[in-house]
């Protein structure tokens, strides 16, 4: 019904907006537009005055009159260059040469001189004017600067480096599926967000952010970003919003043949003294011109990528022989992009066009993982059409495209002789080494997705108001399969380092597992166990619903929107605008299935309840997720532009809402099914040494030896097997239960997790800006920008049950975990002090009791509850949450919020013979001052439902804020060409960029017992932050030069001291605070820096050059060249670097401190650091790299 009454609302509005009887005009994100008030010199308004809009490349040709206030208004136009002829009666003809810019308002105030109308005088604007008509901030990059800027890689999205808060992102920073992908985080926000339309059709991946596809720069006429209040007509995004426009032909033919050239071994700069193997291919063109002269006309374009590379191995020096032995890692890229296009001069004074586009590439990657190979290809087709016409009184502008996406992800390590793979068919790491060996866990993958759009736009003028309105629909499908971890088990070492003999206990495990022997750090298979691991049950679907051609993984939804906005023209320098936006996506929060009841909860579990199951967890929970229709924006803004037009003042306020992308839905729906086979995960070891099989059945030893220990006493090289054996046995078991019972289903396990609480609320930011606009001479433009972004409603998971947290400590359950260690420690007497004492004497530590129970149930159970496992609440954690017979009750709150205020100064230049000497230059330079803080976790990836969605303190989720991850104080940013007289094409892009921020955290990275060592808050999560700091405060209050500071300050007031958990069982007089320092069960020093400081996360530095010369051939036309030319990325070869983990590293893990801001702060460590080429062609930061260019203009 609601759909039904979409369609309807969607029609109706179609239909009375297209009956309007007054004189209409469009200007939205289709194209750009002019619009003005005529006066005479003294300022009158004059009324009734002709204006013929002229494109000289078509001769495409449009008049209209100025209304009785003397405003007129009209568009979308294809960006270009136009002649605009003003005449009226007793004034001499006004002939301007202006351009129009894309989703630009282009000032068409003039005035005429009293005069004969046979007289013409003749005027050419500027090629920059200041925006006297949108009150919003944003930035038009032209063809001129997109075809001499040195863009590496020619990725379209790349353009918008040189704008004033833009970062450029890796596609593969948030996704497998976007290796060889750019992405732009706009605002300090994630580029997942990011709102990108080609030819007024959006283009965003609704799966995971970014583009769907990679458009060739030599298609793209104009290049639009929206960085704070965008028209009311852009798309849902409260962040940044991209718009393209595609290149089309006209009456002059006109193309381009290219080809550029890489090599490792002309001029490239090495990487930890290696030559790495690398060589690009990069040759395409494109040809535009006339079919029909005046009337139909054709572009088309093609690109090739052929790129043969390696990466330098991630692996930190604690590993150098495995370095040594694999110092790269292959990473073959291909890419082909083509785009065609048809333009049509038709009936009705309109404009036609048709637009078809393919896109296809495969690239090797890792997802920054180290040797963790896999294959990812992408195959994109789509198309689009467009009609801007006029039919008596009347113009209308519609638009409709189709996009499918279709991405396959596969294994690269199997059988791989170029990479180090430690145990064929299993997976390990150690983060702060960056060493990854085995099977990427994200393989094999597939991500399916279509977009079929459609929208209208419009507007209506009488008098001084310009009335603009629009409707649009989308229809989106999304499906596939992800078998996570379904190729091998992946297990962490990083914690799980063999010490050898230490002064409290001389029989610790050394190498090989061997009691007393020294330990082996360099020997990742002897040297360490397991200290978590997960293991995949082979299957890959997220949802029930069949979708391309699968029978299941689809998802499903409905976008629409209807928007009206006014701009009312006061006077002829003022202008007042304000607009409403309604927009809703529908079943982005799994609202189409219903919650459980009680009645679905397995009976084999003994659990009785009435009602709705996640009442149970928390009153009020139960309830339907409500589809959020109520999706209104409203927004408001002027310019002022006085006297001359050489200067305006812009102020905007608005509402934006945000989408939510199909991957948070599909992650949040398996535990919802009843029946069916979908991809589920076990964690393990840890303080986890149990799992339950989907038959029922619980698993807590292989071949007679114990999970705890395999995790706690045996080599990796020795476990590797059995845990390779447990995850086939568990594998075949879900294979043998079949679709009648799903594992992950909520009523099997207990266990809510990234359950969307009925609250669900769109996020959605409230924007304001004011700024200043001033033409400081003809062809220069300055502008000067405040902007704040205050987003609320952000998804924050939340564990409403409360596991882990001290205050609900199970006293029986705690008791019984302590007999049963030192039953297993050869002590009599139970739980008693002098048995904890036996056992403290046979070296025993925390991590024994928390293996038994004596911890947090994230730990012992992993999440699900402990009926699931055939026991009851006083068998299992010792703090199992609020509710010991349930799970984790980790719900999705709308109660996240973000805040960004910035400083935005743009300066820009476009002049022909600015200086002697300069024939020509197009420069512009962008400076940023900013800060963005956020609950989310310390990371700017807040709109993903994942780590970052997690907050800082479960008990008050916004109770701390701090920095996250993608802010940068001062963001220097110029780009820009100049033609020398006597010499050649210089063009440039550079970037100056102060410190990310990092968050100083407590070290969590053996999670079993860490409620005792790391949880400070007592809400039951760990790696807590270190107190007196707030997030993102390394780079800020503390760098390296000071970190022993505050390190000192925390070991003398924080370590040695019990923490909530370890308080709780001393009150409740089951140990003594003794007993807990001697077991480790306290909060533990952290190691002091080196003497030379702690690891300072590096500033932003890199200059890109190109050199070229065209070669003319006046005989063969004007505009027929041969342009050699040179460019030289990061032509400095400045040395940039990925920041360390904030994790502070404890005196008991210090053996293995390299990698962490307080470990070792050595020159390899460094190097290891350094950044370096991304998948595809991405390489913000990387080495200095060659490329030779040779360019046919015609």
């Amino acid at each position: 019904m609601k759909k039904l009454l979409a369609f309807v609302l969607f029609g109706v509005v179609l239909g009375t907006l297209s009956g309007l009887t007054a004189f209409g005009q469009a200007i939205s994100v289709n194209g750009g537009a002019i619009q003005g008030t005529i006066t005479d010199t003294t300022g009158a308004v004059v009324s009734g005055a002709t204006i013929r809009i002229e494109n000289p490349a078509t001769n495409f040709t449009k008049v209209i009159t100025s209304d009785s206030s003397g405003f007129y208004s009209f568009g979308p136009l294809v960006p270009g260059n136009y002649k605009v002829v003003i005449s009226a009666s007793g004034f001499s003809s006004l002939t301007v040469d202006t351009v129009i810019r894309t989703g630009t308002a282009t000032s068409g105030n003039f005035k005429l001189q009293v005069g004969s109308e046979t007289t013409t005088i003749e005027v050419v604007a500027g090629a920059l004017q200041i925006n006297t008509e949108q009150a919003g901030v944003s930035d038009v990059l032209t063809q001129e600067q997109i075809s001499k800027l040195p863009v590496n890689g020619r990725n379209f999205l790349d353009l918008a480096q040189i704008e004033p808060g833009v970062i450029l992102q890796s596609g593969e920073s948030f996704d497998p599926t976007k290796a060889g992908y750019s992405a732009i985080s706009v605002g300090g926000v994630s580029g997942r967000t990011t709102r990108i339309l080609l030819d007024g059709q959006d283009i965003t991946d609704e799966t995971v952010g970014t583009t769907i596809f990679n458009v060739s720069q030599g298609a793209i006429d104009e290049f639009q970003l929206n960085r704070a209040n965008q028209d009311a007509s852009g798309e849902v995004t409260s962040t940044g919003q991209v718009l393209v426009s595609t290149r089309s032909g006209t009456n002059a033919f006109h193309g381009q043949l290219f080809g550029n050239f890489q090599d490792h071994r002309a001029g490239f700069a090495k990487l930890k003294s290696f030559d790495v193997p690398f060589q690009r291919n990069q040759f395409g063109g494109s040809v535009g011109g006339p079919i029909l002269p005046n009337k139909l006309f054709f572009f088309v374009n093609a690109e090739r990528i052929k790129q043969d590379s390696s990466a330098v191995s991630p692996v930190g020096p604690t590993f150098s022989s495995i370095f040594a032995a694999h110092p790269t890692i292959p990473s073959p890229y291909r890419e082909t992009y083509s785009t065609a296009r048809l333009d049509w001069n038709g009936p009705l004074h309109g404009h036609y066009f048709a637009r078809i586009n393919y896109n296809v590439n495969s690239v090797s990657s890792n997802y920054g993982y180290g040797y963790w190979l896999y294959a990812n290809r992408d195959n994109t087709p789509g198309g689009a059409f467009g009609a801007d016409f006029s039919a008596g009184h009347f113009t209308h502008s519609f638009r409709g495209s189709y996009e499918k996406f279709h991405n396959l992800i596969s294994d690269q390590t199997s059988g791989n002789s170029s990479i180090y793979n430690g145990i064929p068919g299993f997976a390990y790491y150690f983060t702060a080494q960056r060493l990854y060996s085995g099977p990427n866990y994200l393989a094999p993958q597939g991500t399916f997705q279509s977009d079929k759009q459609a929208r209208y736009d419009g507007s209506w003028t009488r008098g001084s108001h310009n009335l603009r309105f629009g409707a649009s629909v989308n229809r989106l499908l999304g499906g596939g399969f992800a078998s996570f971890f379904g190729l091998a088990p992946r297990a962490s070492i990083g914690a799980g380092l063999f010490t050898g003999p230490t002064a409290a206990n001389p029989n610790a495990l050394g190498c090989g597992g061997v009691a007393g022997a020294a330990a082996c750090p360099s020997d990742p298979l002897r040297g360490y166990h397991i200290s978590s691991m997960y293991i995949g049950n082979g299957q890959g679907a997220f949802t029930e619903n069949p979708g391309f051609g699968m029978s299941n993984g689809g998802v499903f939804s409905w976008r629409y929107a209807l928007y009206v906005q006014d701009s009312w023209k006061i006077t002829p320098s003022f202008t007042l605008s304000a607009g409403l936006r309604w927009a809703v996506d529908t079943r982005r929060a799994n609202q189409d299935i219903a919650t459980p009841s009680c009645a679905d909860v397995n009976s084999s579990l003994g659990f009785s309840c009435t009602g709705n199951l996640f009442d149970q967890w928390q009153s009020g929970l139960g309830k339907v997720v409500r589809q959020p229709y109520g999706n209104l924006a409203p927004q408001l803004g002027f310019v002022f532009s006085p006297g001359d037009h050489k200067w305006a003042i812009r102020a905007s306020a608005g509402i934006f809402f945000e989408s939510n992308v199909f991957n948070n839905q599909t992650n949040s729906r398996t535990g919802l099914i009843k029946a069916g086979l979908f991809n589920d995960e076990k964690l393990l070891c840890g303080g986890t040494y149990s799992m339950s099989f989907p038959d029922g059945t619980t698993v807590s030893s292989v071949n007679g030896t114990s999970i705890q220990t395999l995790c706690n006493s045996t080599p990796l090289g020795n476990s590797a097997s059995s845990f390779i054996q447990l995850q086939n046995a568990y594998q075949a078991n879900t294979t043998k239960t079949g679709p009648l019972s799903n594992g992950a289903y909520v009523g099997n396990n207990l266990y809510a997790n990234n359950i969307y609480a009925p609250g669900f609320k769109q996020p959605y930011s409230e924007q304001w800006s004011a700024g200043i606009q001033r033409e400081l001479w003809k062809g220069t433009v300055l502008s000067a920008d405040y902007v704040h972004n205050s987003t609320i409603k952000v998804m924050q998971k939340v564990d409403v049950n409360h596991v882990g947290a001290a205050r609900f400590l199970n006293a029986t359950a705690a008791r019984n975990a302590i007999a049963a260690t030192t039953d297993d420690a050869g002590c009599a007497g139970g739980a008693s002090a002098a048995a904890i004492n036996c056992a403290i004497a046979n070296g025993y530590t925390m991590t024994d009791f928390a293996g038994f129970g004596l911890d947090s149930a994230n730990n012992v159970l992993g999440g699900p509850s402990i009926l699931s496992f055939g026991a009851t609440p006083n068998d299992g954690a010792a703090f199992a949450g609020q509710n010991p017979l349930l799970g984790n009750g980790n719900f999705l709150f709308p109660v996240g919020r973000s805040g960004y205020d910035a400083l935005q100064i743009v300066f820009r230049q476009q002049k022909r013979n600015p200086f002697p000497g300069i024939t020509n230059s197009n420069f512009q330079v962008s400076y940023n001052l900013s800060k963005i803080v956020t609950s989310a976790g310390g990371d700017s990836d807040q709109f993903f439902v994942g780590a970052s969605s997690a907050p800082w303190n479960n008990d008050s989720p916004t109770a701390i804020m701090g920095r996250a991850s993608l802010d940068r104080t001062h963001q220097l940013s110029f780009g820009g060409a100049v033609n020398l007289k006597y010499g050649p094409q210089i063009g440039m892009i550079g970037h100056f960029t102060s410190a990310a921020p990092t968050s100083m955290i407590l070290d969590a990275t053996n999670p079993a017992g860490d409620i005792f060592q790391s949880d400070l808050n007592g809400d039951g999560t760990t790696g807590d932050l270190l107190p007196f700091t707030e997030p993102g405060d390394y780079m800020h209050r503390y760098k390296g030069q000071n970190l022993n500071n505050a390190i000192t300050k925390f070991n003398n007031e924080y370590a040695g001291k019990l923490t909530p958990a370890g308080q709780a069982l001393v009150s409740a007089g089951l140990m003594t605070s003794s007993q807990l320092a001697q077991l480790g069960g306290v909060v533990q020093e952290i190691a002091t820096a080196p003497s030379n400081g702690g690891i300072n996360n590096a500033a932003f530095r890199s200059l890109d050059v190109n050199f070229s010369y065209p070669i003319r051939f006046p005989w063969l036309g004007e505009s027929f060249s041969l342009e050699p030319a040179v460019a030289m990325y990061n032509v400095f070869n400045f040395s940039n670097f990925n920041n360390p983990t904030g994790t502070l590293v404890n005196t008991t893990h210090a053996a293995s401190s390299a990698g962490y801001i307080n470990g070792a702060n050595t020159y390899d460590q460094h190097e290891t650091n350094r950044v370096q080429r991304g998948s595809g062609t991405f390489s913000q930061g990387a080495p200095r790299a060659t490329e030779f260019q040779l360019k046919l203009n015609f």
